[in-house]
């Protein structure tokens, strides 16, 4: 008999871990509708953006800001769950036709980034226009580059699931990722890797 009480009472604890994870604040505006998640001073939000004369909203930014510093290193990989509870309860509120995303620059989840810095390690293009020019940015090779290699993967196998794809990349502020951290990534520190610092990923809808 104690032990079923014990196990009722893991179940209990359990069951209501998981519903304070599970709660999700909704906050709109005339242009937006947000919804968030707030665990351990970690705030994951997913807005989605429209026109002020549109009922339609076209584009979608997701943003982890962790205010204390207790996470040392972000994944993607461990967001697409909590991006997709998001989504869900975002289509029970909203209609949207989505042609962009704002998920972060490769700088912020640390299985991108290497994604990013193998892609450009392997391209070809940019192996010959760095024999070519030198330390030069060459923008529209960037875009190529992270769109033939896929470097967001993750995001484009999870909106493959909402009946949408990765199109294309549009990049701004750019410069290059720093020896300290390719070395940390288990590079050299040598490679010439570019880095885009604002990225809008392209959505088309699955034909």
């Amino acid at each position: 008999m104690k032990i079923i009480k014990v196990i009722l009472i893991l179940v209990y604890f359990s069951l209501l871990s998981m519903d304070a994870f599970s709660q999700v604040e909704i906050s709109k505006s005339s242009v937006d509708f947000s919804l968030k998640i707030v665990q351990d001073s970690i705030y994951r939000i997913l807005t989605f953006w429209k026109d002020l004369d549109s009922t339609i909203y076209t584009s979608v930014k997701y943003s982890v800001s962790d205010f204390n510093k207790t996470a040392t290193t972000k994944n993607l990989a461990n967001e697409i769950n909590t991006i997709n509870q998001l989504w869900e309860t975002a289509e029970d509120s909203i209609c949207f036709n989505l042609q962009s995303f704002n998920i972060g620059y490769p700088l912020l989840y640390s299985d991108i980034l290497k994604n990013h810095i193998q892609a450009f390690i392997n391209s070809e293009e940019w192996q010959k226009h760095l024999e070519l020019n030198g330390k030069i940015l060459n923008y529209k090779i960037i875009k190529k580059v992270m769109m033939e290699a896929n470097t967001y993967k993750l995001l484009d196998d999870f909106l493959k699931t909402k009946g949408l794809y990765i199109s294309g990349f549009e990049t701004e502020k750019h410069g290059f990722v720093t020896k300290e951290i390719l070395q940390k990534a288990g590079y050299s520190g040598n490679e010439i890797i570019p880095m885009p610092f604002i990225v809008w990923v392209k959505l088309a809808k699955n034909q």
